[in-house]
């Protein structure tokens, strides 16, 4: 397969090719991907597969790969071309409320399907190690938006999360203890649902200072996590 940039899908199902940010030019090792899903022993009866960030090209591929589930190409759409790493992130953030309220900028959600159940959803991320990969708007969207879907998992069945990158995945949303194997460019995870949920409670980043739980009780121990994610970004 040749190496050519793939991207988002837009919510007309149709590729838009106007936003650079969200492409990705890995060229995917298959063999990487058909080995850690190997580990998915029940992937037989899995009943759909959410696919995010791949082109037509690769959409087939993964159709072979798991011909018994339905595909579902996912719909996102880009984040506002204005928003900076260093609007997520500002230096300074006015914490007294003297002048404004702190707010952060919004980024646009996934349209989670009705049906089929996704027990599988697969993400090809942007990696451009010529600039600063760990600080781009696009690839956090990306993951942002996987964590969510996921989270909106009901019942007791694991959701599995692939990504497709050059480049390490957040670890905080997708920690190394959720991680079920790594093959190359290919990282498998199993994300614990309840604790996902709750990390998605939190602001995108130290744009915004309020935690919006609803139990006080896990204030503290979300607000420990807060502090580690804005300070592992940024290193």
């Amino acid at each position: 397969m040749g190496c050519r940039p793939t991207y988002v899908n837009d919510r007309n199902g149709e590729l838009d090719r106007t936003d650079p940010r969200y492409a990705s030019f890995l060229n995917i090792d298959w063999n990487q991907i058909t080995n850690v899903l190997e580990n998915l022993k029940d992937k037989d009866t899995y009943q759909g597969v959410g696919l995010l960030n791949f082109n037509d090209s690769e959409i087939d591929h993964w159709k072979q790969l798991v011909p018994e589930a339905e595909h579902v190409v996912l719909r996102l759409n880009y984040a506002s071309s204005n928003i900076t790493w260093e609007d997520l992130y500002p230096e300074w953030i006015d914490e007294e409320e003297e002048y404004e309220f702190p707010t952060c900028p919004t980024l646009p959600r996934i349209q989670a399907p009705g049906k089929p159940r996704l027990d599988l959803i697969a993400v090809k991320l942007p990696c451009d190690k010529s600039g600063r990969w760990s600080r781009d708007v696009a690839r956090l969207h990306l993951q942002i938006e996987a964590a969510r879907l996921a989270a909106t998992s009901k019942g007791f069945r694991p959701v599995h999360v692939l990504f497709v990158t050059d480049c390490f995945p957040i670890p905080n949303l997708f920690t190394c203890k959720d991680i079920m194997q790594r093959d190359g460019n290919a990282w498998l995870y199993e994300p614990d649902l309840h604790k996902l949920r709750e990390k998605l409670q939190l602001p995108i980043g130290s744009c915004e200072l309020s935690v919006p739980l609803k139990a006080k009780g896990q204030a503290d121990e979300l607000l420990l996590f807060y502090v580690v994610c804005t300070v592992s970004l940024f290193f």
